[in-house]
């Protein structure tokens, strides 16, 4: 579920700095992103900022590819292309049927 190199590599940057928050932090960024996004994606659907509504499944894609959650980022980058192409209502869909995905890979992140 996780790409191990990449949380590898955020660990060797916590050895560095002598800090052991640095993935954990991260990942309380995400939780608390993800637990947010359907809320704002709607919101900005709703006022007709469809610029902001991609924008947020894109931030998410990247932040979850770059923590090694890939599955979760290619949740993240359908759903940007379905908002892309004007189809936010399956991107909404894409996310609410997505809850099991994203714990999974919540956990899996907190326990790496």
């Amino acid at each position: 579920m996780l790409d191990r190199t990449l949380i590898d590599d955020i660990r060797r940057v916590e050895q560095a700095t002598g800090r052991n928050d640095v993935l954990s932090g991260f990942v309380r960024k995400l939780e608390s992103d993800l637990t947010g996004f359907g809320t704002a994606f709607s919101d900005h659907v709703a006022r007709g900022d469809t610029a902001s509504a991609v924008r947020a499944a894109h931030t998410l894609k990247g932040a979850s590819r770059q923590l090694g959650a890939q599955a979760l980022g290619e949740l993240f980058a359908d759903i940007e292309r379905s908002a892309k192409a004007g189809d936010y209502g399956e991107a909404r869909r894409k996310f609410d049927s997505a809850s099991s995905l994203i714990a999974r890979s919540l956990e899996a992140l907190k326990h790496a």
